[in-house]
């Protein structure tokens, strides 16, 4: 493949995740292994996963309890898997006017709105899989039927 074609592949895919670079390094990159920004040297955006496919989680609270930093509290705790606390989480990250594709088998099971983000537990019930939506100027009308984690955040630990 000629350098041009190269540059020209290189530009059209950082201008097509130019949005959500700001997303990942507000969400995904505070306490994450692999550094602090995209500039990490490991950010790789997958707009299949609608996130940095590189993300790991390396911040413990206590024994074995991990967090992600850039989450709000109720959001920001991996599952479990095998008996221990995943080190993986997956955050699906959605720029203004993007937003999740949510049916019977993807359903919006936690919400909560917090400085212009809504974020949402999802819950894939056939196949026991969960993930983090982020979207940025979502609201609560968008989850009707998720419960509102604002009604009851400071129980949270």
């Amino acid at each position: 493949m000629n350098e041009e074609r190269k540059d020209n592949i290189m530009e059209n895919e950082a201008t097509a995740t130019a949005p959500v670079v700001p997303l990942v390094e507000q969400f995904q990159c505070p306490g994450c292994v692999c550094g602090s920004d995209t500039k990490c040297g490991r950010y790789q955006y997958d707009p299949r996963e609608l996130r940095c496919v590189s993300h790991v989680l390396g911040i413990h609270l206590g024994l074995g309890n991990r967090v992600a930093l850039g989450l709000p509290k109720g959001f920001n705790k991996p599952g479990w898997e095998g008996g221990e606390t995943r080190n993986k989480m997956d955050i699906r990250l959605f720029p203004k006017g993007e937003t999740p594709k949510w049916d019977n088998l993807n359903v919006p099971v936690w919400a909560m709105e917090q400085d212009g983000f809504l974020f949402v537990r999802t819950l894939a019930p056939r196949i026991n899989f969960s993930w983090v939506d982020v979207i940025e100027g979502g609201t609560l009308a968008m989850t009707p039927n998720a419960i509102n984690v604002g009604d009851f955040i400071g129980e949270i630990d």
